[in-house]
C-alpha cells in the first residue's frame, strides 16, 4: 500500500477503527480483558517494526540528518540541496537518499533528542535503509511501551478507569503513524506524561527533566509551559526550582546542538511553516477563502502569522483560566488538551500524526469526537492520490463538518446529563 492508494487506506483505517472500538467497549464491560488487549496492542506495534514506511517519506530526512552528524556536519546548518553541491560530500548514501527527500530546499527543524535517535540509527557500520528503519522503530516501540505504562500509572493515581489506556493503545492512527510511519509524537507524549506524573509526586527536578526531554523531542510542548508554571504556582509547588531546572536542562540539550547554527536560516525555516506550508487546515482554509475573495490571491503570508498570534493569545488565556479554577492535575491535563486543540484549529498544517497527543489525553478526558477525528483525518490522504498533490477541499470539509457535528452532539448530551 502506498500514499496514493487512498481507497485502500480509507477502508483499512475504517475497519481497524471499528475493531478498535469493539475491543474497547468489550474491555469496559469486562475489566479482565485489559491486559490481554494491552498485549495485543504491543504485538500490533511489534509487527510493524519490520516494515519500511509506505505512507510517509519523512524517515529519509531522518536518515539524512543522522548521516550528516556522522560526518561532523550540523544538520541544522545546511539544506540538502546545498550539501549536494559540495562535491566532497556527495557520497553514495547521500546520492541514494536525496531523491527520496520531501524537503530538499528546507533546513531541518528536528530538535536534539530526535536527532540523537537519527544518529544512533545511522551508525556507518550498520547503515542501510532497512536496518536503520528497524533500529529507529525499536526505539519508538520501547517509547510506546513506556508511554502505556505511564498512562496506566497516571490513571491509577487519578482513580480513573484503567481500561481508558486502551483508547490510546488500540487506536489505529496511533499505531500506524508511530510504528508504521516512524513519527516521534509518541516519544514526545511519553516524556510529557512522565513529567505530569512526576509533578503529582512533587519531584520537580525529574519533572523538569522529563518535560525538557519532551520539548527536545518535538518543540510543540513549549506551548504548555505557561500553563504548567501557573499550575505549580497555584498548587504552592516549588515552581522556581522547576523553572530553573527546566532552563538548565534546555541549555544542556540545546546549546551544544545549536552551536555553529546559522540562526537566521533556522528562523527562516520555522517562518516558512507559517507562511508557506498548508495542509488539512480548518479555520485557516476559511480565512484563506475570504482573503482570496477580497484580494484575489492567497494571503497565507499574512493569515498564517496572524492565526499564530491568535493561537498564542488563546493559549495564554486558557492557561490563565485554568489557574483560576483550582481543580488539580485533572484540570491541568484537560487544559493541555484544549490548548493543543486550539493550536490545531488555527494551524495552517494538520497532519494525521498531530492527533497523537490529543488521543493520548482523551485517556483522561474521554471524548468520542477525537476518536471520530482520528478516523476522518485519513481523508487528508486523498491529497496523495492526486498526481499534483492538490488537496481535495470537499473531503477536508467533510472531515471537519462530521467532527464538528459529533462534537456538538456530544457536548449537548453531556450538558443535559450534567
Amino acid at each position: 500500500m502506498q500514499q496514493s492508494d487512498f481507497a485502500e487506506i480509507m477502508i483499512s483505517y475504517s475497519l481497524s477503527t471499528a475493531c478498535s472500538c469493539i475491543l474497547l467497549m468489550a474491555a469496559i464491560r469486562d475489566k479482565g480483558l485489559l491486559f490481554l488487549l494491552l498485549a495485543l496492542a504491543i504485538i500490533a506495534r511489534l509487527l510493524l517494526v519490520f516494515g519500511i514506511p509506505c505512507l510517509s517519506d519523512d524517515i529519509y530526512r531522518f536518515f539524512w540528518d543522522g548521516l550528516l552528524m556522522h560526518d561532523s556536519i550540523n544538520p541544522l546548518s545546511y539544506m540538502p540541496k546545498d550539501i549536494m553541491l559540495e562535491s566532497n560530500l556527495t557520497e553514495k548514501e547521500y546520492e541514494a537518499l536525496y531523491p527520496l527527500l520531501n524537503s530538499q530546499e528546507y533546513f531541518t527543524i528536528y530538535p536534539p533528542i530526535s536527532q540523537i535517535v537519527f544518529y544512533i540509527a545511522t551508525i556507518p557500520e550498520v547503515f542501510s535503509i532497512y536496518k536503520s528503519t528497524i533500529i529507529m522503530k525499536v526505539i519508538l516501540l520501547l517509547g510506546e511501551m513506556g508511554l502505556l505504562y505511564y498512562l496506566y500509572q497516571l490513571l491509577s493515581k487519578l482513580n480513573m478507569d484503567r481500561s481508558n489506556v486502551l483508547i490510546y493503545a488500540l487506536n489505529p492512527l496511533v499505531i500506524v503513524e508511530i510504528m508504521g510511519n516512524v513519527h516521534f509524537e509518541g516519544m514526545m507524549v511519553l516524556f510529557l506524561i512522565m513529567g505530569i506524573m512526576l509533578i503529582t509526586h512533587n519531584r520537580m527536578i525529574l519533572a523538569a527533566l522529563a518535560i525538557t526531554a519532551s520539548v527536545a523531542t518535538k518543540l510543540l510542548p513549549l506551548m504548555f509551559m505557561p500553563l504548567i508554571l501557573l499550575y505549580l504556582i497555584r498548587e504552592g509547588r516549588p515552581y522556581i526550582k522547576f523553572l530553573l531546572t527546566f532552563a538548565f536542562f534546555c541549555a544542556v540539550f540545546f546549546v551544544p546542538f545549536f552551536m555553529g547554527l546559522d540562526i537566521p536560516h533556522f528562523v527562516e525555516s520555522l517562518d516558512l511553516y507559517f507562511r508557506k506550508f498548508e495542509f488539512n487546515a480548518s479555520i485557516y482554509y476559511l480565512s484563506r477563502y475570504v482573503g482570496k475573495l477580497i484580494t484575489g490571491y492567497n494571503q497565507i503570508s499574512i493569515i498564517g502569522p496572524l492565526l499564530s498570534l491568535l493561537s498564542l493569545g488563546l493559549i495564554l488565556f486558557i492557561s490563565w483560566r485554568s489557574y483560576k479554577q483550582d481543580e488539580g492535575v485533572g484540570e491541568l491535563i484537560v487544559s493541555i488538551f484544549f490548548i493543543f486543540i486550539t493550536y490545531l484549529l488555527l494551524a495552517t498544517t494538520v497532519h494525521p500524526w498531530y492527533l497523537i497527543l490529543p488521543i493520548s489525553l482523551t485517556v483522561f478526558y474521554r471524548r468520542i469526537w477525537i476518536v471520530v477525528w482520528s478516523l476522518m483525518i485519513i481523508l487528508s490522504y486523498s491529497t496523495y492520490a492526486d498526481p499534483d498533490y492538490n488537496q481535495n477541499l470537499y473531503l477536508i470539509s467533510i472531515e471537519y463538518i462530521i467532527v464538528g457535528i459529533v462534537w456538538y452532539i456530544e457536548t449537548k448530551t453531556r450538558i443535559k446529563i450534567n
